[in-house]
């Protein structure tokens, strides 16, 4: 499969999952529907300077983020560690997680999530 950018939907989610401010998705694959296990969504997201994804559990799903520019803090249920370019952070199902751009810039994520279940 190849997708092109320029086919690729950009859209502005406020307060996503409860957080605070705008984060701007470009949604690389979307598959959301899926009901197997595989990849259900890749985004290529970037978080403006003191937006947040709010904390939300993974049930029968899991997630990454990949961190390609910016500093921020991630929870990883209740531990909250620095995160910057280059860090991964991995929600496994059954945990949750939270992110927070702590920085003057915007911060861009890779996020790539699967269903675990069938």
């Amino acid at each position: 499969m190849h997708i092109k950018s320029a086919d690729m939907k950009l859209s502005e989610a406020r307060d996503c999952h409860g957080g605070r401010g705008s984060l701007w998705c470009r949604e690389v694959l979307g598959d959301y529907a899926r009901q197997g296990p595989g990849i259900k969504f890749v985004h290529d997201d970037a978080i403006a300077p003191g937006a947040s994804i709010g904390e939300h559990r993974h049930d029968g799903d899991e997630e990454f983020y990949y961190i390609l520019e910016g500093v921020g803090e991630m929870t990883l249920d209740d531990t909250t560690v620095r995160v910057g370019p280059g860090d991964f952070c991995f929600t496994r199902s059954g945990h949750r997680h939270s992110l927070r751009n702590t920085g003057t810039a915007p911060m861009r994520i890779l996020v790539v999530c699967a269903n675990t279940t069938r």
